[in-house]
């Protein structure tokens, strides 16, 4: 594991329209596929997620190899899904399986591409790569299922920006005291920044000592003016995964219980300049309160919908399609996380 210093980095530029598609990207939260056709577009590619009869969830390509219509304009039969322009039906392997025209003979052509889809940490993962799929990439993201230490919250936003746009305000969590009024503190001194990478795995991290706790651990029950040490460490995944450890820990001499409440931000690129961004909020506080789930939710709406995302948004209208390394962006401090990931996502393109 190496340590970068708080100091300007190298610069990477990367085509804002090339993905990595050797990877695992979240599809959807398991609640969000059911019988009915869902459309989604992930990497510029149609996609088409539904359930069969037994449970198991399906990915195929969105496009019916006749007429290009989308399949998920028709509807689900059985286990295989039916075109609504022309009948031809299509089982959950992506081969067509009923051809209701002239003798019914089934064209070679006529199969579609199947995705691998697994369920796992509580969330849907799609293999759009030509490479094998084999779910022991899919980076460590176990907290999401941990019911027994964490309650829950998670949703979905559609995002008008870049994917790596997104990842570096993560990356960069000093943001917060000037764009979250819900998370800034009053005494905000004595912050403390760090970025570590072992392999392609990059660590962001932030230390806030003696200082009180924000509006997000006061909520969380937190006492209003109690000093403890704070803590929000980000760790990032490629090519865009990241999970977040907020928490406050009491002083040496203070028997309060600490708070954790760990994040996931799962970003998958729609195109070039749009971003599905799933996240989950967890806490160790209130496991059973519902009324606080609902505070939360609004926290990070409020957090996600009402302040990073117009921000995020406007950045990537002032873009105009252009990669920020290409302009010659001005680099703080905070931004060395952001950009190591940035380079090594240039790298795995470069890569192929």
């Amino acid at each position: 594991m190496t340590s970068q210093p708080a100091a300007q980095v190298d610069t990477a530029q990367v085509d804002t329209g090339a993905f990595i598609t050797d990877a695992w990207y979240v599809a959807a939260w398991p609640d969000e596929v059911t019988r009915a056709p869902l459309r989604r577009i992930l990497l510029n590619r149609p996609v088409l997620l539904y359930r069969r009869r037994d449970g198991v969830a399906v990915a195929l390509a969105d496009r019916c190899s006749h007429r290009f219509v989308p399949l998920s304009l028709g509807h689900i039969e059985d286990d295989d899904v039916v075109c609504c322009y022309h009948g031809l039906r299509f089982g959950p392997d992506g081969r067509c399986v009923h051809n209701p025209h002239g003798d019914g003979a089934i064209p070679r052509a006529a199969h579609l591409p199947a995705y691998p889809l697994v369920e796992r940490f509580g969330a849907l993962w799609i293999w759009l790569g030509e490479g094998a799929a084999d779910p022991a990439r899919i980076p460590d993201f176990a907290i999401l299922g941990d019911r027994a230490r964490f309650a829950s919250v998670c949703g979905v936003m559609h995002v008008a920006a870049n994917y790596q746009l997104i990842t570096d305000n993560l990356l960069d969590l000093s943001h917060a005291q000037y764009l979250h009024p819900g998370l800034r503190v009053a005494d905000p001194v004595r912050l403390r920044h760090e970025t570590r990478q072992e392999g392609d795995t990059v660590w962001s991290f932030f230390w806030r000592d003696e200082g009180v706790g924000n509006g997000l651990m006061r909520l969380l029950g937190w006492p209003e003016g109690r000093r403890g040490n704070s803590r929000a460490h980000m760790r990032w995944d490629p090519p865009s995964l990241l999970l977040l450890d907020v928490g406050i820990a009491p002083l040496a001499d203070d028997d309060a219980p600490g708070i954790d409440a760990p994040s996931a931000h799962l970003l998958t690129p729609e195109t070039a300049t749009t971003t599905h961004y799933f996240w989950s909020f967890m806490r160790n506080t209130g496991r059973d309160d519902t009324a606080l789930d609902a505070r939360i939710r609004a926290l990070g709406v409020q957090a996600f919908v009402g302040e990073d995302k117009p921000v995020i948004e406007a950045q990537q209208d002032n873009l105009r399609g252009a990669d920020i390394m290409a302009m010659n962006p001005v680099l703080l401090a905070p931004d060395a996380a952001g950009t190591r990931a940035r380079r090594i996502i240039a790298a795995r393109l470069a890569a192929g």
